[in-house]
This record gives C-alpha cells, sequence and structure tokens, in this order.
C-alpha cells in the first residue's frame, strides 16, 4: 500500500488552472502513447498481425519517442517548469544508482509472485497462458545501432512521461496518489496488451512496484535505469537466441 492515498497540498493547483493543466496532460500522452495504445488494442482483439520489426519501424520508433519527449520539454515550458519538477535530479547520487539496481533485480521476485497469481487464476477458469512474447517483435531478426539506440531511449521516453510527468500531474490535480499510481499503471500496461493480457499484467506488477518507488521517493532517473536494466537484459537474451540460432 501506499503510505498515504492523497498528496501533498503544495502540490495542488488552482481552480483557475486546472483545465488547462487536464488539457495539458491530455496533449502529452495522446501525443506520446495514443498510436501505440491503438495498435496495441488492435493486435489484442485480432485486428492486426504483427511482424519482426524492420529497421525503418524502428527507425520511425525512434522519431516517434523523441517527438513525445520534446512535446513534454515544450509542455513544461510552457508551465514555467522543468524536468526537475518530475524528478529529474542531476548528478544521481551512488545510493541512486544502487536504488536502480534494487528496482531491476526487485522487479524479479515481484514479476514472480504475479506470475504465480496469474497460473493460479487462468487455471481456476480453466484456461491457459499463452507462449512466451516473441522478442523479434521488438527487435527484428537482427540487432543494429538503430535497435540499441531504440532500447536506451525508450525508458526515458516512457518513464518520463508515464511515470513522472503523469503521477506528478495526477496528484497535483487530484490530490490522490493511490489514484495517481492506478492510472499510471493502466495506461502503461495498457500500450503492452499487443503482447497479451498475461505480460500485460506482468508488466502492471513491474510499474505498480516503480510507481511506489516514484510517489515515496521523488526521483525518476532511478526508475529510468531499472527500466533500461530490464530493456537492456531483454535484448541481450534475445541476442544469444539469435547467436544459438545462426
Amino acid at each position: 500500500m501506499v503510505a498515504g492515498s492523497t498528496a501533498p497540498e503544495s502540490s495542488s493547483v488552482s481552480t483557475s488552472s486546472r483545465g488547462s493543466r487536464i488539457c495539458q496532460l491530455i496533449l502529452v500522452l495522446t501525443v506520446a502513447f495514443a498510436l501505440p495504445l491503438i495498435g496495441s488494442l488492435l493486435v489484442f482483439f485480432g485486428r492486426r498481425t504483427l511482424h519482426p520489426a524492420t529497421q525503418p519501424r524502428t527507425l520511425v520508433a525512434i522519431i516517434f519517442q523523441v517527438i513525445g519527449l520534446s512535446c513534454l520539454a515544450l509542455v513544461l515550458k510552457y508551465q514555467k517548469r522543468t524536468f526537475k519538477d518530475i524528478g529529474v535530479r542531476l548528478p544521481m547520487r551512488i545510493v541512486e544508482v544502487a536504488h536502480s539496481f534494487g528496482l531491476f533485480l526487485g522487479a524479479f521476485p515481484v514479476g514472480l509472485v504475479a506470475g504465480l497469481v496469474l497460473v493460479g487464476v487462468y487455471g481456476v477458469f480453466g484456461h491457459q497462458i499463452h507462449p512466451a512474447f516473441n522478442a523479434s517483435i521488438l527487435f527484428g531478426n537482427h540487432i543494429t545501432i538503430l535497435t540499441v539506440l531504440f532500447v536506451l531511449l525508450n525508458p526515458f521516453h516512457e518513464e518520463l512521461i508515464v511515470r513522472g510527468f503523469l503521477i506528478t500531474e495526477m496528484e497535483a490535480l487530484y490530490n490522490n496518489r493511490a489514484l495517481a499510481i492506478f492510472v499510471s499503471v493502466l495506461i502503461q500496461s495498457s500500450y503492452h496488451l499487443y503482447q497479451g493480457l498475461a505480460p500485460a499484467l506482468l508488466h502492471a506488477s513491474t510499474v505498480w512496484l516503480f510507481s511506489i518507488y516514484f510517489v515515496r521517493r521523488r526521483r525518476i532517473l532511478p526508475v529510468v535505469m531499472a527500466h533500461m536494466f530490464l530493456d537492456v537484459s531483454a535484448l541481450a537474451a534475445f541476442a544469444g537466441l539469435l547467436v544459438k540460432h545462426n
């Protein structure tokens, strides 16, 4: 549980600026995640088929992420705020680097518990969890500089927007941490539905852990680094499979 369901009073916004801030939040989320969310839902409901990533698609994904981060930067500038206001504190302290490794390692037992719960729930209803997601859909059939750049940029795109910015804004607008965490986890899990329901729910357990850390520490870079460690680990595992099969 989160200690306290409400955000600090100092984070609230005036009634006169609330509508504008809500529109700005929706704008950033729409630019950054509307297309991935729509695409994910189309795949989830069988309206679209996934194929291994190509270099042009990876380049488009990188450009898309840059646009999302640029939109965030412009909105923060319009609000007369900086990335520091959403938890970006430089330089990282040694303890924050340790926290990033702790979050990375903590994601595995949290995911294991969530996975066991899912297996039990699926078993009760007589269903089986589908085979593991094919990583070539994300990384392609061979790894290039673009693949690595995508993996390194993606944690900044996701965590700065759907964790740092979204949670900070939701707390300020509604003065409720529990709601802010729920919306953050819901959105981030939703655009992973293309991997299947079970993987998306496993993502939810990890991003819930990240969200709890963020609302307690108000530091987003350890979360970004932990996310990056997870993505790089997935890429390394995929690279090992490619070497094994070639």
